[in-house]
């Protein structure tokens, strides 16, 4: 393969012994050798950073690290692990939950298609790649779902929902010096870093299947059962309150991305964040008007119908429980 580098990956764990296991198997499995690991655990109890250290010891490019007095989340385990990545300067970025298994190309095929992008677009531009996945339960057994991903996420689809997951990214040098550093405030380091890359550079998607995807009672995020139409219909129209939390994270994340890059925004994402966050706290059908006007949708009408009842029904919530947040 042309201009082979060392790939970094960073992995974030906390008290993942039941799994972890044979996720770093499947990373060392990998066809694309010249790779380095980076964990940074949480404060774990459950026998990982003994099974960390005995992988390390086994093979030099696994290695754990302690850095940063930031902790309790899995966001924030990776927005330390981002500064230390950022930090040395190094060139391209995956990151590994602890709990799936990679398929033994992964890195070849994301590399390639990197590399295939950056010829086309340049290495200059901001570049984030996610492919698809497969998912498997506790036991690695197939679980049939299928999940629809965008060829190319914008950020208009962004304000309200992100399909790039971290565990399948990988970054170029151009997307990591446009982040810097990943605010621990932002809920999920991939939605942000998804949303800085649509917002100079490009995401697309890798269309493989390149890692199992593990469904399990302990998910932070991703929950495959939580994506089908009944389970959204249920949550939406009969658990209305437990989408209060999900609305605010992502109202905040977004008013986040704002206040730090509006100074560097082109004039039409300028005036599409700022009409959104702006009409969000003014009411409904102002808000309703300036998402059709820029085409702030997320992906397939039905979702989008039962998105829009929910903040007909909690916006004003959101809005409530935001200026409070800012006050405390």
């Amino acid at each position: 393969m042309e201009d082979e580098v060392t790939l970094t990956i960073l992995m974030a764990t906390y008290n993942g012994a039941a799994y972890i296991i044979k996720q770093l198997d499947s990373i060392i499995s990998q066809t694309y050798s010249n790779w380095e690991l980076m964990i940074r655990d949480d404060g774990s109890t459950d026998g990982t950073l003994e099974i960390i250290q005995d992988f390390s010891n086994r093979d030099a490019r696994i290695t754990l690290i302690n850095y940063g007095s930031i902790h309790g989340s899995a966001c924030r385990n990776f927005s330390q692990l981002f500064d230390v990545a950022f930090g040395q300067g190094k060139g391209y970025i995956l990151f590994a939950d602890q709990d799936d298994i990679w398929l033994e190309y992964k890195l070849e095929r994301s590399y390639e298609a990197m590399l295939k992008n950056e010829r086309l677009l340049g290495a200059h531009m901001p570049l984030l790649l996610y492919s698809n996945l497969r998912f498997i339960d506790a036991n690695d057994q197939p679980i049939k779902a299928n999940l629809p991903l965008p060829a190319i996420l914008t950020l208009p689809v962004l304000l309200n929902e992100n399909y790039a997951w971290g565990c399948t990214m990988i970054l170029n040098r151009a997307a990591l010096q446009k982040v810097k550093h990943i605010p621990v405030s932002s809920v999920n380091h991939d939605y942000y870093i998804a949303m800085v890359v649509a917002a100079f550079g490009k995401n697309i998607l890798l269309d493989d299947h390149l890692i199992l995807y593990r469904q399990h009672q302990k998910n932070v995020s991703g929950n495959v059962g939580k994506m089908t139409f009944a389970s959204r219909f249920h949550r939406y129209f009969e658990q209305r309150d437990a989408m209060l939390i999900p609305l605010l994270d992502n109202y905040s994340l977004v008013d986040s991305f704002f206040n730090r890059y509006k100074n560097e925004l082109s004039h039409q994402h300028l005036q599409m964040i700022g009409d959104f966050l702006e009409s969000y706290q003014r009411g409904f059908l102002l808000l309703g008007w300036k998402m059709v006007q820029h085409k702030i949708f997320k992906i397939g009408l039905g979702k989008n119908l039962i998105y829009f009842y929910t903040l007909y029904l909690l916006r004003s919530r959101v809005v409530e429980s935001f200026k409070q947040g800012r006050q405390g």
